[in-house]
């Protein structure tokens, strides 16, 4: 018969469930200031939450977020711009993709820069399926289809660029595994 494991029950914290983002992370700041014997722990805690990287759900996240890129901004950014002149669609596309995925790299950047790298090169990885998998299926009409068919592949230079300035590399055997819907490592 299974024995059930019964946890300590946690105090109800309604404030704290509340606050935002922001106010959390203030929060903390004040908390380890008046507690500096936690923030050995913090430390430890907040490199094991970098250190984990789902290969698929980056993949996943930066397909979505390309195929799903608001068509709309294509208006506001091509045609006649005032201090640009004329702007292709083509360009204000790619350029619409190139901001989404460089928060990307920079997280990518922020963890190798921490000595996490087995973490930026996860992220690389995911990236690039991610990627990959937008070769196919795209949509007329979308920010995707207007950046054009090699986008994909110009924007997997700027993930490999990430990891040489961070002194790092993915392995010839992961960069095979990089066809599209491939499972993660």
């Amino acid at each position: 018969m299974a024995r059930t494991v019964s946890r300590p029950h946690r105090p109800s914290t309604p404030a704290l469930e509340r606050l935002t983002g922001d106010e959390r992370g203030q929060l903390l700041g004040e908390l380890l200031i008046v507690h500096p014997e936690l923030v050995d722990e913090t430390e430890r805690l907040a490199l094991a939450k970098l250190a984990i990287i789902d290969v698929d759900e980056v993949a996943e996240s930066l397909e979505w977020a390309f195929r799903e890129a608001e068509v709309d901004q294509l208006a506001h950014r091509a045609g006649r711009v005032r201090g640009r002149g004329y702007v292709q669609e083509n360009e204000a596309a790619y350029e619409i993709l190139e901001e989404l995925l460089q928060p990307e790299l920079d997280d990518l950047s922020r963890r190798a820069a921490l000595g996490l790298h087995d973490a930026a090169r996860q992220m690389a990885l995911g990236l690039l399926r991610g990627l990959a998998n937008c070769r196919a299926g795209v949509k007329n009409g979308t920010v995707l289809a207007y950046a054009g068919p090699d986008v994909t592949d110009d924007l997997a230079w700027s993930v490999r660029d990430a990891l040489s300035k961070a002194g790092l590399n993915l392995p010839d055997d992961l960069l095979e595994d990089l066809s599209p819907d491939s499972g993660s490592s």
